[in-house]
């Protein structure tokens, strides 16, 4: 199997395990979920991995402290590059527990296109897996 071909399959799992167990918490809204997982792709490009990153963790809890789907997007995020095989992709430092936005911003011109293309890969397999799992059944 090519490595191309790995890396979208462990793309595909992480976004399916993600999209699934949004989908099973009763404390959000799964609408606004898959809402926002279609939408980030296009606020990525207009506005920048960094610029985005932002705006999705300032809304990351509501007024009463809860996790918004903007905020377990922005976990979904967190947790994939979190892999020890996606870490060095957003820190050069071993053991770099900083904020998922404090290392993007950190980064170099290069890696900062590099961890833009892998969220942007990522949020397509996630946008996929929350549309499909959204869909009413009769």
């Amino acid at each position: 199997m090519s490595e191309l071909k790995k890396l979208e399959q462990g793309r595909a799992k992480f976004a399916w395990d993600r999209a699934l167990s949004a989908k099973g918490s009763g404390d959000l809204s799964y609408d606004e979920y898959k809402s926002y997982a279609k939408s980030l792709p296009m606020m990525i490009k207009s506005n920048g991995l960094g610029a985005t990153l932002a705006f999705i963790r300032s809304k990351k809890t509501n007024k009463h402290g809860k996790n918004t789907a903007y905020g377990q997007i922005y976990d979904d995020l967190g947790a994939y590059f979190a892999q020890a095989h996606k870490a060095h992709l957003i820190s050069t430092r071993t053991n770099d527990n900083r904020e998922l936005i404090e290392r993007i911003i950190d980064l170099d011109s290069y890696r900062y296109r590099m961890a833009t293309i892998e969220v942007l890969a990522f949020m397509l397999w996630l946008r996929r897996f929350a549309e499909g799992l959204g869909k009413k059944t009769i």
